[in-house]
């Protein structure tokens, strides 16, 4: 497929999504479903449906594509934790957090993705799937270590968690509506590329017409 035309089928899976046209969207991105970026979209609108078992198996695409994206171990740990697997989600936050590499947060905006990935978050969910393993005095001193990494007013309700003992609480996730996309520039860009290769073409056409 030609750039022109991944790039047009990502914005028609785009339109389709943002219309909650949810399936729509999974059959467009399944035709482009070739890097790290779709599969993360295709996970994502899973998750938002409800089916943790396919998003899980989108976000360990993803991994296995770009094993340093710290985003798609996020969200697979994320699932993990949904479907109630608390020790494989405790990996999928370490691996998360591994891939963090000692920063507070990374941001994927100039990748097109609408989301700042933060080690407070990471931290939290990882013990939170700690507690919910049963291990409790681990669990919270990770969340312990969330709190002095704080950054948004969201944050806050770690201490809250902490209080609690994590007792009631669910981890932090990619937003709801929050998928890859590609840039406008990069649009219309494709768009300027296809009208220059038709005018070559034409005027190669042209050329050939007057030659004979």
């Amino acid at each position: 497929m030609s750039l022109k035309a991944e790039l047009e089928t990502w914005a028609s899976a785009l339109k389709a999504y943002d219309d909650q046209e949810f399936e729509k969207a999974i059959s467009l991105f399944q035709e482009i479903a070739d890097s790290s970026k779709i599969l993360v979209n295709i996970g994502l609108i899973y998750a938002t449906l409800g089916e943790h078992e396919e998003a899980v198996q989108q976000f360990e695409g993803a991994t296995e594509l770009d094993n340093f994206l710290a985003v798609g171990y996020f969200q697979r740990g994320v699932s993990d934790f949904l479907l109630q697997r608390y020790d494989i989600a405790f990996q999928d936050f370490e691996n998360a957090l591994l891939q963090l590499r000692g920063n507070q947060d990374i941001n994927y905006e100039q990748l097109g993705l609408k989301f700042k990935l933060y080690s407070a978050e990471v931290l939290f969910n990882k013990g939170l799937s700690q507690i919910y393993m049963g291990n409790i005095e681990a669990g919270l001193a990770d969340m312990d270590e969330a709190r002095r990494q704080k950054v948004t007013d969201e944050h806050n309700v770690i201490d809250d968690a902490i209080a609690d003992r994590g007792d009631g609480y669910t981890v932090f996730s990619i937003p709801v509506g929050v998928l890859y996309r590609p840039s406008e520039a990069k649009l219309k860009n494709s768009k300027a590329r296809d009208f220059m290769g038709k005018a070559v073409c034409l005027h190669v056409a042209i050329i050939a017409e007057t030659c004979n």
